[in-house]
């Protein structure tokens, strides 16, 4: 189980910057090799499924949004914005989750992944854990800019 944390800094508003991690089509604009297949608007009880890969090879990796919470505004001190996401693959396990707060200048974002790669041995994890955080990092750059 990999375990990261990323902070990025977002110009936009929070609330902006919580729609813009919310669409599932700018996920999969930003994320290489990724493409996310879903039904409907965002929503607690949502299923989608980021498929990754190239060609015929690649995975599934089946998520539930849990928790959608939208910041209650876009001043400081405004509650921040919460999602909350379980990952259900057979391939990719874990949970997902981010808060947006608002600040001064836009908004801060906070992703916290617990990640499992079922296949992979437990002493993979901190290489699993380096990865992991490296690539979600320019994805999450990529969507809140």
């Amino acid at each position: 189980m990999a375990d990261f944390v990323i902070r990025a800094a977002s110009p936009l508003p929070a609330r902006a910057c919580f729609d813009h991690l919310v669409d599932w089509d700018a996920h999969s604009a930003a994320i290489p090799f990724t493409k996310l297949q879903y039904e409907g608007a965002p929503r607690v009880g949502q299923r989608f499924v980021a498929r990754t890969g190239w060609g015929r090879l690649g995975f599934d990796d089946i998520m539930v949004v849990d928790e959608l919470r939208p910041p209650a505004g876009n001043e400081p001190g405004d509650t921040p914005g919460l999602v909350a996401i379980t990952k259900h693959g057979r391939l990719v396990g874990g949970t997902v989750g981010w808060t947006v707060s608002p600040t001064a200048t836009g908004s801060d974002v906070t992703w916290t992944q617990h990640l499992v790669i079922t296949w992979l041995p437990r002493w993979m994890d901190p290489l699993v854990g380096a990865i992991g955080k490296r690539a979600y990092g320019m994805g999450l750059r990529r969507l809140v800019t």
